[in-house]
C-alpha cells in the first residue's frame, strides 16, 4: 500500500482524476486532478487546477461532492459567458503547488507497484472503445445480414444444446 503523504500539516489519502465529457462545448477541458484528505472531522476532495474543495463523512462522498462542484462551476463560466480562458487562467495559477508536489509523490509511489491512474484510466477507456467496436460490428452483422445472422444463431442455439460437460476415460487393458 503507498503510505500517505503529510504535507502542510495536511494528511492526504488518495488522488484522483475527473474526465469531462466536452462535447456541448467548443473546447475541451484537460483531465483535472484532486487529493482526498483527512481531517480530524471528515474528509476534504480538493481540485489542483480550480482550487476547489468539497467536504464529506467519507472518501467517496467527498469526492462526488467535489465532481458535482467541479461541473458546476465550469457551467457558470460557460452560462456567465465567459471563456475557456477563465479556466486556463486559474489553472496556471501557482498557487496549488504544494499540493501538486504531493499529487506527484503519490502518483509516481503508485506507478511504482503498477497502480497509477493515469493507467488504471487508460485501460477503461480501452475498453470502453473495444466494447463500443464490438456493438459496432454486432450492428453491422445484424443490419447487413439480419435473414442469415438469425439463421446462423438459430443453428449455433440447437449446436450449443449438445455440450459436453465432462469425459472420464477408463483404457480397456486396466479392466480385469
Amino acid at each position: 500500500m503507498v503510505e500517505t503523504v503529510y504535507n502542510e500539516n495536511k494528511d492526504f489519502i488518495g488522488i484522483g482524476k475527473i474526465l469531462i465529457d466536452t462535447a456541448a462545448l467548443t473546447w475541451n477541458i484537460p483531465q483535472l486532478h484532486f487529493l482526498v484528505e483527512k481531517t480530524t472531522a471528515c474528509f476534504e476532495a480538493v481540485c489542483l487546477e480550480f482550487g476547489l474543495v468539497s467536504s464529506g463523512a467519507s472518501q467517496d462522498d467527498a469526492a462526488k461532492r467535489l465532481v458535482e462542484q467541479t461541473l458546476y462551476y465550469i457551467r457558470s463560466v460557460v452560462l456567465e459567458g465567459e471563456d475557456f480562458n477563465e479556466l486556463k487562467e486559474l489553472a496556471l495559477n501557482d498557487f496549488m503547488s504544494e499540493y501538486w508536489g504531493a499529487y506527484r509523490h503519490i502518483e509516481f509511489s503508485l506507478a511504482e507497484k503498477k497502480q497509477d491512474l493515469s493507467h488504471e484510466i487508460e485501460s477503461i477507456i480501452m475498453a470502453a472503445i473495444q466494447n463500443s467496436f464490438d456493438n459496432k460490428v454486432k450492428e453491422l452483422i445484424s443490419i447487413h445480414a439480419e435473414g442469415a445472422a438469425e439463421e446462423a444463431l438459430k443453428e449455433y442455439e440447437k449446436l450449443s444444446a449438445f455440450k459436453t460437460i465432462s469425459v472420464s476415460y477408463t483404457p480397456l487393458k486396466d479392466v480385469a
